[in-house]
């Protein structure tokens, strides 16, 4: 039996990496990192926040609860694409400021991407079917 064998043996039953893990172990890089440019208590504090995070990565990846791991992979994963759809729309919003412009409708709060032509407008929300008026 071989190398690869022993460690897939091993591994059988356990979490293994996820996309919690990935983001944990590059702040653990980053922090170490910043901590090259420090000096003393500072570095000390780096430092020993990233060695929290490897040990807390290590353990996530070697756990035998696999539907907690699962579960806070899912928050991760939640939290972070809403992070993600917020700046892309909010890069959106600047690159194509001189073709449309976006407003919120009263009722549902969908975002609404509308061609910009001035003047005033009457629009119908396509979520909620609210009609309201824009000026633009």
């Amino acid at each position: 039996m071989g190398f690869r064998e022993k460690i897939a043996r091993f591994m059988s039953g356990r979490y293994g990496s996820d996309a919690l893990n990935t983001f944990i172990l590059i702040v653990c890089i980053i922090l170490l990192t910043v901590a090259m440019f420090f000096a003393g208590v500072p570095s000390y504090v780096l430092r020993g926040a990233a060695l929290l995070l490897l040990a807390l990565s290590i353990y996530r990846t070697m756990s035998r609860k696999v539907e907690k791991r699962r579960a806070e992979n899912a928050v991760y994963l939640r939290i972070f694409y809403a992070v993600k759809s917020f700046f892309i729309r909010q890069f959106n919003r600047i690159r194509y400021i001189k073709k449309y412009r976006y407003r919120k409708c009263p009722g549902c709060k969908n975002h609404l991407r509308l061609p910009y032509k001035k003047g005033g407008h009457e629009v119908k929300c396509p979520k909620c079917g609210t009609t309201f008026s824009v000026k633009l």
